[in-house]
């Protein structure tokens, strides 16, 4: 049997140089940052309340949460316009590096308020996951994006997975628990370092000199069919999917309050709910990608979108711990295909030249979703409870399943 490239190959290998030595390196460094920031995110509300807040937490973390993400709403297109007149590589290092270096920092609050703030200057930086998919399809061949975002998004979940573990336990040990961001922000400054060292891209750059231009550049965007319902999308993902993650941990505490004596310790349950999300992602997101790769992410994008609406609708009714995990262990199988779907869609509808400034829209508003559910859930929580709070993020999605299913049948992928 010959071993000889075919023509395909070869011309990939000339147009797309550095692809599969990328691909071998950027998962590993997404691994390195979600591993990181998942080791002291879920924990937010414990750290939180180890510094004194013992009343409206879901208050507190809503407003953190909010400034964390109007801040990274604002800045990330100002991010995407600069990697499309300078390199991708270069969006990726400020955010491992920049996130890093602010984590780092965190420990050293000594207050509620100052503890907030340092965790608010992180969304300045934010970005890690978006900037490293841009770098890759930037510069993998378009019948290879679906299985490459894969693998990138893979490389995050398998850092969601541990890192709360790993944060678990050592929640259970120290004294102050938001030291916990010391070793988040020495993991993302190791993941810069790796890209730092061994990430090449060939730059496909605009002409002309940068000059910052926010809403003008999203005006064009939008104008191109199909661009808005994605951004909509992106919204939803970020808000089920990070927006949620302090918000189950304090649905969680709740549902061990009205548990009897000895249900189980609260970072042991709230750990779990974070990893019961992540781990059945590790094993469904490589699939995905070949999925889309040869269905298409359109089709993809619609079932993702119908199954986050489905397993969100019975959290309004859980009664125990156990049953929290379940639901976030069949959210985490049937709807992680929803991200890099989606990328590859802004992909192929972007007008040419503008592909970072697209994803880095979406970027913006996925700050927008991480931002306003956890503010939505402070504001809901201590009125009407959570669970109403998240009956309404079930008619949300509902509602964005119909946008795609139309937008869908538009562009012609459900014949």
């Amino acid at each position: 049997m010959s071993t000889r490239p075919t023509v395909d190959e070869t011309e990939e290998s000339r147009q797309f140089p550095y692809w599969q030595h990328n691909l071998k390196v950027l998962p590993f460094a997404t691994f390195l940052c979600s591993l990181g920031f998942a080791l002291s995110w879920p924990f937010l509300p414990l750290m939180l309340r180890d510094l004194g807040v013992r009343e409206n937490l879901e208050t507190w973390v809503g407003y953190i949460m909010l400034g964390f993400n109007v801040i990274g709403f604002a800045i990330s297109p100002i991010w995407g316009d600069i990697a499309d007149h300078y390199g991708r590589k270069i969006m990726v290092l400020r955010a491992m590096l920049g996130m890093g270096g602010v984590m780092i920092l965190v420990p050293f609050a000594q207050s509620p308020l100052w503890f907030a703030l340092l965790v608010v200057t992180v969304g300045f930086f934010y970005g890690y996951m978006n900037a490293s998919m841009a770098l890759l399809v930037a510069n993998t061949p378009p019948r290879r994006i679906g299985s490459a975002l894969a693998y990138a998004q893979t490389g995050g979940l398998v850092g969601q997975t541990i890192g709360p573990a790993i944060g678990a336990l050592l929640a259970a040990v120290i004294d102050r628990q938001h030291w916990l961001f010391w070793m988040s922000g020495g993991m993302m400054i190791s993941g810069g370092v790796l890209v730092t060292l061994f990430v090449r891209e060939k730059k496909q750059t605009v002409s002309g000199p940068w000059r910052p231009d926010w809403i003008g550049s999203l005006r064009e965007i939008l104008a191109v069919p199909h661009m808005a319902p994605l951004y909509f999308l992106s919204f939803l993902f970020a808000a089920l999917w990070y927006g949620n993650v302090t918000i189950v941990s304090i649905y969680m505490l709740q549902l061990l309050d009205a548990q009897p004596a000895g249900a189980g310790s609260e970072t042991f349950w709230v750990g779990a709910a974070a990893i019961g999300l992540a781990i059945t992602s590790i094993i469904a997101v490589p699939l995905w990608g070949h999925v889309m790769d040869r269905y298409g992410p359109s089709r993809v994008l619609l079932f993702a979108t119908a199954a986050a609406a489905l397993t969100h609708a019975p959290l309004p009714f859980l009664q125990t711990p156990l049953q929290l995990v379940l639901v976030r262990l069949a959210f985490g199988l049937t709807s992680a295909a929803m991200l890099p779907a989606i990328i590859q869609l802004l992909r192929a509808h972007t007008p040419t030249g503008m592909d970072a400034r697209a994803i880095s829209y979406s970027s913006s508003f996925q700050c927008i979703g991480m931002g306003l559910v956890p503010f939505g859930a402070g504001l809901i929580g201590p009125l009407l409870g959570l669970r109403v709070y998240f009956a309404l993020c079930t008619a949300l999605t509902l509602g964005g399943f119909m946008l795609w299913l139309r937008a869908a049948k538009q562009i012609g992928t459900l014949r």
